[in-house]
């Protein structure tokens, strides 16, 4: 039976970690994360958007790509042969003509990763290329989409982020199951973090292909594979992907003031997910990049 299991995280969450150990799983040898047939399907991909609706979507206003998403979806599941994976960094929410961007007929489920938000705001500063700063007041938008680059068109539609909390909060609320997963358990423990996401897909639990598999997505790994050969879904204007990778590296590059504001905004959704939100920034090195 065809149908879409979302992999679903705001960005820089530990997304690109789960879809390489599932495609090491599947295929049984380490991944390439550059040639992923099974997991290169992206939910905001404009080559197979235009595909599936048969009309150019450079000819579509965002409203009108956005309404026609869920059709997209649909096709895709329809024309499958096996079950789908299916990266999003959307929030689940509603499009303009009032319906699930993400349509249940065809959802098997989502797996949500979610980390600290505090790391997300150094990871994704870095990634954009832009201060800390400006990125909390990013994550604190409850309307922030993807920035569009400047005068050519993305190979990627633009995705609807939202705010931090309400992204988390919108995939745990979703009307379909969802295995919530934190980045900080695939980091200490990633055994048994991704042994519960291959039980929730449905996926045979061997032991010796889910430890080959965490093996081919360990960060040292994928780091040395970037330096290798790129990344192609590194923006040009990040040194590196695959930055640091580290579960409580916000401590050392924060100030207290942007953790608070971090905490203050979010704080409800970062309990939920059992963060301490009253860990402060380390007295040394703070505000380093």
């Amino acid at each position: 039976m065809a149908g879409i299991w979302w992999l679903a995280s705001y960005p820089k969450s530990g997304n690109t970690w789960l879809r390489v150990a599932l495609a090491s799983l599947l295929s049984g040898r380490p991944a390439d994360f550059n040639a992923m047939p099974l997991m290169s399907l992206i939910a905001t991909n404009r080559a197979w958007f235009d595909k599936a609706i048969g009309l150019e979507s450079a000819d579509l206003t965002i409203e009108q790509e956005i309404n026609l998403r869920p059709r997209a979806y649909e096709i895709w599941s329809a024309e499958a042969e096996q079950p789908l994976y299916c990266k999003a960094h959307d929030a689940y929410l509603m499009t303009p003509a009032g319906e699930p961007l993400f349509p249940t007929a065809v959802t098997f489920g989502a797996v949500y990763i979610v980390r600290d938000p505090r790391a997300v705001a150094v990871s994704y500063a870095n990634h954009l290329a832009e201060t800390i700063d400006e990125t909390i007041v990013r994550m604190d938008d409850p309307a922030r989409a993807a920035s569009a680059a400047p005068g050519r068109l993305s190979r990627h539609q633009q995705p609807r982020f939202g705010a931090w909390r309400d992204h988390v909060e919108s995939w745990l609320s979703a009307p379909f199951p969802v295995h919530l997963v934190r980045y900080e358990d695939m980091h200490r423990d990633p055994h048994g973090a991704f042994t519960a996401v291959v039980a929730f897909l449905g996926l045979p639990c061997d032991r010796e292909r889910i430890t080959a598999a965490v093996d081919a997505a360990s960060f040292a790994r994928l780091q040395e594979q970037e330096r290798a050969t790129g990344f192609i879904e590194k923006p040009r204007r990040a040194a590196a992907f695959f930055r640091e990778g580290t579960v409580d590296g916000w401590r050392r590059s924060l100030l207290p003031e942007q953790a608070a504001h971090i905490a203050a905004a979010h704080g409800n959704v970062m309990r939920r997910c059992n963060y301490d939100t009253l860990l402060m920034p380390l007295p040394a090195e703070r505000g380093a990049a």
